[in-house]
């Protein structure tokens, strides 16, 4: 069998080179790396960046809540919303993330949930001016609601922020908020005080409702206030 022979047009092939000239490519390159420098080059160790520490104050830790990078499902700066009331109250207050016009006001807990919030406080006694309170992500995601791997990260945040804030007591609000601190399911952990010791300080918590919830489901109210009840019993008096 004889083969058959075809004509190469050299001016395309001089094309083609000087094509791939252009681009760069003047050697040929294989499949294996070649000791072009006459040494094998060692691959450049990465460091890993360091970790974001959380600040052992309260206004660096603040700063650092509402600017960091690192805190998950924040988003950016400007839409997240900054814990208010009294730094040092006797209770201390915990909803899972801002409302959809939070960041909008600057305030957490607005419109008819925040209006229900404000009713639950001054049914045991207290005021937004007196107690403090902060979400457990600073930021709101798109979908509404925090994901299930992010609670653990969000949860240690949580426990350093009760650290330096020192309450007596806490309310916990929400099925996130309850997951996270205190690593119980909401139902779970309802009805009974929880004692949290975290950097030498040791506080009672108790798990509720959130407001939101008991907008769309007002036959729970009645389960609320037990666990405000509790809440209060040995607080105020």
């Amino acid at each position: 069998m004889t083969g058959v022979q075809t004509a190469i047009d050299t001016s395309a092939v001089h094309s083609l080179i000087g094509w791939w000239r252009d681009a760069g490519v003047d050697c040929l390159v294989e499949e294996v790396a070649q000791p072009w420098l006459g040494r094998t080059a060692a691959l450049k160790h990465v460091e890993a960046p360091p970790k974001d520490e959380m600040p052992a104050t309260y206004p660096a830790f603040l700063n650092w809540l509402t600017s960091s990078p690192s805190i998950p499902e924040a988003g950016p700066t400007e839409r997240r919303v900054a814990p208010a009331g009294t730094v040092g109250a006797a209770l201390m207050i915990f909803i899972d993330l801002p409302e959809a016009n939070d960041h909008s006001s600057g305030q957490l807990l607005t419109g008819d949930v925040g209006q229900l919030f404000d009713r639950m406080l001054a049914a045991i006694g207290f005021s937004r001016d007196t107690v403090y309170f902060a979400s457990l992500c600073p930021g709101r995601p798109a979908t509404g609601q925090i994901g299930q791997d992010q609670l653990p990260r969000l949860g240690e945040i949580a426990r350093h922020h009760i650290a330096l804030a020192r309450p007596k007591r806490l309310w916990l609000l929400g099925q996130s908020t309850s997951s996270a601190i205190l690593g119980l399911d909401a139902l779970a952990a309802r009805g009974k005080l929880h004692l949290i010791n975290h950097d030498g300080c040791n506080v009672e918590a108790v798990a509720g409702l959130h407001p939101r919830l008991l907008l769309q489901n007002p036959a729970r109210k009645a389960g609320a206030w037990a666990d405000m009840q509790l809440l209060v019993k040995g607080l105020v008096g």
